[in-house]
């Protein structure tokens, strides 16, 4: 296995503390080397709405592994043949869009272990095993025994069947996504929305019920702030939004006050 996985986010979890990270979209792995050394415990890195290759996404992990911090990717479906790749380039874990059925989920688990407790692919050559294994029975251990396994919840479905996913499937944790949630309830992006509030509110409570983790999409989305849903997974916030919003401050203070838009 590679040396010194970081291990951060479950580091954090094991101390009782919180764990904080950064989406991130941008084929940069700069970017996730600067959220590192910035303090942040964690980059998603969104295969689903980034626009990444798997060369890409094998370099922002790189990144990610260069300042001692987790990659969790993004996957746009539930290919167990994808998870498979990203877990075996290094990712220390997932977060699968769109799960709506505890079976989902279950599959979703399955295709990040290796048999017999899983289905994820065995092979002793891979970059996450430090490219060629040493110590086989070892690092499948520590891979089953670390891998990290998250499911959006952004469908009306799964926001009905968000009990039994959280309770049954044996995810680590569940991430509430307001903005399909929104289009599929008319309401255009209005992320919020009372109605949005009111799923918000049963999926923090499902995952408290069950005792796994609320993982916090986007801190700007939490209704009543972080403190209220006690997660310990806290994405502040997505690398386009931080440099847009960092650049649009600095414009602003820059102009002259007659001149600014």
């Amino acid at each position: 296995m590679l040396a010194n996985r970081p291990r951060r986010i479950r580091a954090a979890w094991e101390a009782g503390t919180t764990a904080y990270g950064v989406a991130v979209q941008l084929p940069s792995p700069d970017v996730v080397e600067i959220a590192g050394q910035a303090g942040l415990d964690y980059a998603w890195i969104d295969a689903e709405h980034g626009s990444l290759s798997l060369a890409e996404i094998r370099e922002l992990i790189r990144g990610a592994d260069a300042v001692g911090i987790d990659a969790i990717v993004r996957v746009a479906d539930h290919d167990p043949s994808f998870i498979q790749r990203v877990l075996d380039l290094g990712a220390a874990g997932i977060m699968a869009a769109h799960v709506c059925t505890p079976a989902q989920a279950s599959a979703l688990v399955a295709a990040a272990r290796y048999a017999p407790a899983g289905r994820r692919g065995a092979c002793p050559a891979v970059r996450s095993v430090g490219h060629v294994t040493t110590d086989w029975a070892g690092d499948r251990r520590r891979a089953d025994d670390d891998v990290l396994v998250f499911g959006l919840i952004e469908d009306l479905e799964g926001v009905e069947n968000v009990e039994a996913i959280a309770s049954r499937s044996g995810v680590h944790g569940l991430v509430f996504g307001p903005f399909d949630l929104s289009m599929a309830c008319g309401l255009d992006g209005d992320v919020a929305h009372d109605e949005l509030r009111k799923m918000h509110d049963r999926v923090v409570r499902a995952c408290r019920d069950a005792g796994i983790e609320y993982v916090v999409a986007n801190a700007a989305w939490e209704f009543d702030g972080l403190a209220t849903t006690a997660s310990r997974t806290v994405t502040l916030a997505g690398d386009r939004g931080v440099l847009f919003d960092g650049l649009h401050r600095l414009l602003a203070s820059a102009q002259p006050r007659g001149a600014r838009r």
